[in-house]
């Protein structure tokens, strides 16, 4: 069976006997993740305290969770889990595990470690000169009749390393803030989760107690209160726990070029129009150096059957970056060229598939839609769904319905529209069902981060 591990408490960093950097932590929220997931049979849920959140098992009276607790630690080569040591042991053993299937991050883990310690005479205010550090630890017990001087350095970041060879491993991770805006703590979030490949990210600001869940298509799911937003993320981690992933093959190569595949008329022109206008027209907005959302058509007269935005780039440079070529398989497989597609285009190939030959391109942004727009009447909520999933490509598909004469249309609650249209149809007439409907002046987020 399968195992998620929820990871919670805080750690320390030792500095000298009876001395260390804590971050502070005792459990409750890992308490609560669990009793939300434990009444399922498709995943052995283990609770992994730190030795800070011990209390955490007194909340169960099953000798159980214990037992596994010492089996994942003594297989770890650790005692406990205690210090950010102990930690990096357990998940370093835990990423080489088969049967690891999600990691839940909710432990404070010790931001940093000292890299040097000076004693000063409290009396006469003199350096008594630098102890020795060995492991960012000083191996002596520090006397209280003199002062000391610590010298800080971040540690490690553990959870960056989850996911870089473990792309099956399912990691929610958590972000806190202290007396920052809404704003600021979902940029944190977003920014540690696409940091960390993180599948969610519960970001909240311990002062204010706000908080909420903040999703790879980069939308935060608010409630009203911490434990209505607990309850949320159990639901979603347990719906986007079991959902299905075809990974793309990439082969080396060139990438196409818009403006060549243009000129020679390989593609369709209205696609183009359409995709200079949203590009314009800023609906493809930077974080960190990228770009949500994919766009991609169908290519006549190439080996290649397709083209698709690329993943992790800004699509505001493609026409100088160019985009991946697409080799549909017989098998249904799909095999990319030049450059990893966007994980959207899983989803176009299912449109394509759907449509056959009714549509020829496909256009996606993070946009939200205009109050009254008539298009709030062709919506599917996407909270259970992870952009890229077999389900979110169903959920998509289902969905679209043909709004006008070739153009057909689908918003998704939280992520954005997708619009496919026939290479018969005036771009015009597209662009101005884009900006008739949609507030391309507006990331989707900050619709949320708004209405807060």
């Amino acid at each position: 069976m399968k195992k998620i591990y929820i990871f919670t408490g805080g750690t320390i960093n030792k500095v000298a006997p009876h001395l260390a950097i804590t971050a502070p932590a005792y459990g409750t929220v890992g308490v609560d993740i669990y009793r939300h997931l434990i009444d399922q049979s498709d995943y052995e849920v283990i609770l992994m305290p730190t030795a800070m959140a011990f209390s955490a098992f007194m909340y169960f009276g099953d000798s159980s969770l214990q037992m596994k607790y010492k089996e994942v630690c003594d297989a770890s080569g650790v005692k406990w889990v205690e210090t950010n040591d102990d930690l990096k042991k357990v998940v370093d053993y835990l990423v080489e595990q088969d049967d690891t299937r999600c990691i839940i991050m909710a432990a404070a883990v010790a931001d940093f470690k000292a890299s040097a310690v000076e004693a000063f005479n409290s009396w006469e205010r003199r350096s008594l000169g630098s102890l020795p550090v060995i492991d960012n630890q000083v191996d002596l017990r520090l006397s209280s009749s003199n002062d000391y001087k610590v010298t800080l350095i971040p540690a490690d970041k553990i959870i960056d390393s989850i996911r870089k060879e473990r792309k099956d491993i399912f990691l929610v991770s958590f972000k806190a803030t202290y007396g920052e805006s809404f704003d600021e703590t979902y940029k944190r979030g977003l920014n540690q989760l696409k940091r960390t490949s993180s599948n969610l990210v519960f970001a909240n600001d311990i002062k204010k107690r706000a908080s909420m869940i903040i999703t790879p298509e980069e939308y935060p799911y608010i409630d009203n209160s911490r434990e209505e937003s607990v309850a949320k993320l159990s639901s979603m981690i347990f719906d986007r726990l079991n959902l299905s992933f075809h990974r793309t093959t990439v082969r080396e190569g060139e990438k196409a070029k818009l403006n060549k595949l243009w000129e020679n008329g390989c593609i369709p022109e209205n696609f183009v129009r359409v995709l200079v206008a949203c590009l314009h027209l800023k609906a493809y907005k930077e974080f960190r150096g990228k770009t949500a959302g994919h766009f991609g058509c169908k290519v006549t007269g190439k080996k290649y059957a397709r083209i698709s935005s690329v993943r992790k780039v800004d699509h505001n440079n493609v026409f100088t970056d160019g985009v991946a070529k697409i080799f549909p398989q017989e098998d249904g497989s799909i095999v990319a060229e030049g450059a990893k597609p966007s994980v959207g285009e899983h989803t176009q190939s299912m449109i394509y598939k759907r449509l056959g030959d009714k549509v020829d391109s496909i256009i996606h942004f993070h946009c939200p839609l205009k109050e009254g727009s008539p298009m709030h009447s062709y919506t599917r909520s996407q909270e259970a769904f992870e952009c890229g999933s077999d389900e979110c490509g169903l959920n998509t598909t289902e969905g679209m319905f043909e709004v006008a004469e070739g153009i057909w249309v689908v918003h998704l609650e939280g992520h954005g529209p997708n619009i496919a249209f026939s290479k018969d149809v005036d771009p015009k007439y597209v662009i101005k069902i884009i900006k008739d409907n949609w507030d391309l002046d507006k990331k989707i987020a900050e619709e949320a981060l708004a209405n807060r």
